[in-house]
């Protein structure tokens, strides 16, 4: 049992990638998904998130494209196809969305941050032997 804990197994790496890449993608689409679904008005609120930074206009597209990064970018990474690209897409998302909570508690700021940083990993480790990407790119 305590070789099974302290001992590395690359035979399980793979499997650790899948369960991680199903918990972020799934999550991150949900988000998304529940952004898309508060129709206009909600992406429009999503979008005008960004007026501290100086934007001043565009907001439901602004929304509609952060709703549609993390719907995207969630379906890829859970499948593991263009991982590294639906990566880029909620690590771009997840940025903003931490600088734009980064003066509030740390509750605020640390979801956003921690599944960026889980994006990146993704992004540098890439999906794994179970994933699409494996079976189509060889």
């Amino acid at each position: 049992m305590l070789s099974f804990i302290f001992k590395s197994k690359p035979n399980y790496v793979n499997f650790g990638l899948l369960v991680y890449r199903l918990a972020l993608g799934i999550s991150m689409f949900y988000h998304g998904y529940l952004k898309w679904l508060s129709g206009p008005e909600g992406l429009y609120k999503v979008g005008a998130m960004l007026a501290p930074l100086g934007v001043s206009g565009g907001y439901e597209i602004l929304g509609t494209m952060a709703a549609f990064a993390e719907m995207a970018g969630g379906i890829l990474v859970a499948v593991g196809l263009f991982t590294r690209i639906g990566s880029l897409m909620l690590i771009s998302t997840l940025a903003m969305a931490t600088t734009l909570s980064i003066n509030g508690s740390f509750f605020s700021w640390d979801y956003p941050s921690q599944m960026g940083f889980g994006a990146l990993m993704l992004f540098f480790v890439g999906p794994g032997r179970f994933s699409l990407d494996k079976a189509f790119f060889k």
